[in-house]
């Protein structure tokens, strides 16, 4: 994604590409629904291709989720914060 995002932009697209990956209604994803629990049904290779889908949408690199001993991928809308994180890191000309 080129240009300056906001972050409701950034939820609603994330929260879209979890949709999309349980094969359910955006409406139907809480933001308060953990990614890497039972919650949504998303096993460990779902996780990994979730991940690689929103880095090629937000063109970012995130953390290694399914590695063992990483951190938890958390809520809906932890997994969006971090990809605002993320986004506007390269928006600065960082890398993160």
């Amino acid at each position: 994604m080129d240009g300056i995002i906001d972050n409701d932009l950034i939820v609603a697209r994330v929260r879209a590409l979890i949709a999309d990956a349980v094969r359910q209604p955006v409406a139907a994803i809480p933001l308060d629904a953990r990614v890497d629990g039972s919650e949504l049904g998303i096993d460990s290779l779902g996780l990994i291709k979730l991940t690689v889908r929103i880095e090629e949408t937000f063109d970012i690199t995130m953390p290694d989720i399914a590695a063992p001993g990483s951190a938890p991928f958390g809520s809906v809308r932890e997994v969006a914060a971090l990809v605002a994180k993320q986004v506007a890191a390269r928006q600065a000309g960082g890398a993160q």
